[in-house]
């Protein structure tokens, strides 16, 4: 049997919750490293875990040691999460280790992993159209800043998520007021802000192959344009097809990829703003689309890993989703009164997106969004 070690450090990311469903229902058989609170842990669809204390340094030797002694008895490693992947590039010297756990199959391009600098110097290296950017640490000129950029323009840390370190700077006064706010002003990103829609693809790709994707236009936001999203409309495109089958080549992606777009629709042009090479908590609702991820897994381990997943029925439909944690928590943020509605009258099938295929699951995403709710009436 296909056997995969699913790896994840953090114990407050979600996202890995559901996870170990998709490999579970593409054949695999599924092992989990994490620590006992880890979200790795929350569903019913491992085979085995393998207990790791919750220590950085234990968490990365143990995982490098486990692959050096017993490497053999897994056909994929995946990190899944932008902590864990940033831990492991920082411990991994070995490019036979570093292509076994790694999300990408060239070390020339580790960079990118978790660093926004990294990943715009191997976006320039491929000639990846991006919007145009600046290393602040390079250029702390603010005058020269002013006269290579267009404001307004996004200040991102270099390392952040759910966009927890992005501000958006309408001109240089502001940009050096923010800047002078940050703890450290060495390990930042100025990049032009193109006013356009905001596209939201994951993808799967093996040795740099892209095997399926979906694209989506995002309908709502957990707080701003910059947080995590909390309803999309999936669709297909053949320009962003094509822009991930150069992306995966160029750089090497071995691995899920949670990538954002903006497109200009004057230019008619999709900007790449950022690859996090990770799983993300709209990939296991891709089954409820054309182009599901557990397809994809099942191409990989029982199939041919060079075509790209099609299903040839209703290839072009619309597909609404919401995550139904998220989205609940935004409606009680937000008092959105319409939101509350959607969920109590099955919108659109929204019924389908309560995680009630796992009881072990749905148990603890309940007691989270209970916790939540108490947090709102503080």
């Amino acid at each position: 049997m296909y056997t995969v070690l699913l790896a994840s450090f953090s114990d407050f990311f979600d996202t890995p919750g559901e996870v170990p469903f998709m490999y579970k229902k593409a054949g695999y058989k599924v092992v989990v490293f994490c620590c006992d609170t880890c979200w790795l842990r929350s569903n019913s669809f491992f085979d085995e875990w393998i207990d790791v204390n919750k220590d950085k340094e234990t968490f990365a030797n143990s995982l490098i040691q486990l692959i050096k002694e017993k490497g053999n008895q897994f056909d994929k490693v995946v990190l899944l999460d932008d902590e864990t992947i940033k831990l492991m590039n920082e411990h991994i010297t070995d490019e036979s280790l570093f292509v076994k756990i790694m999300p990408l199959n060239k070390i020339e391009n580790r960079g990118m992993l978790s660093s926004k600098i990294g990943m715009s110097t191997v976006f320039e290296k491929y000639n990846i159209t991006t919007p145009r950017y600046l290393n602040f640490a390079e250029e702390n000129n603010f005058d020269i800043i002013g006269s290579k950029l267009d404001f307004p323009v996004l200040l991102k840390v270099d390392f952040s998520f759910s966009g927890t370190g992005i501000r958006k700077c309408d001109a240089p006064n502001e940009l050096e007021e923010k800047i002078n706010e940050l703890h450290d002003s060495k390990n930042v990103v100025i990049q032009e802000f193109i006013e356009g829609e905001d596209i939201g693809v994951e993808a799967l790709f093996s040795d740099g192959e892209l095997i399926c994707y979906q694209a989506a236009k995002v309908l709502s936001y957990m707080n701003n344009k910059f947080s995590f999203t909390t309803r999309r409309t999936y669709f297909r495109n053949e320009k962003i097809e094509q822009s991930l089958q150069q992306l995966g080549r160029s750089v090497g992606l071995n691995s899920f990829a949670s990538i954002g777009y903006i497109y200009h629709k004057e230019r008619d042009a999709y900007y790449l703003i950022e690859v996090d090479p990770r799983t993300n908590s709209w990939m296991p609702y891709s089954r409820f689309t054309n182009h599901s991820f557990i397809d994809g897994l099942n191409q990989i381990a029982f199939g041919n890993n060079n075509k790209l997943t099609r299903k040839i029925k209703d290839e072009n439909r619309e597909t609404e989703i919401a995550i139904f944690d998220r989205d609940l928590r935004r409606c009680m943020k937000t008092k959105d009164l319409k939101g509350f509605m959607r969920w109590i009258f099955n919108y659109k099938g929204y019924w389908r997106f309560i995680p009630l295929y796992d009881r072990k699951y749905f148990s603890r995403i309940m007691n989270k969004m209970v916790v939540d709710l108490f947090k709102l009436k503080k």
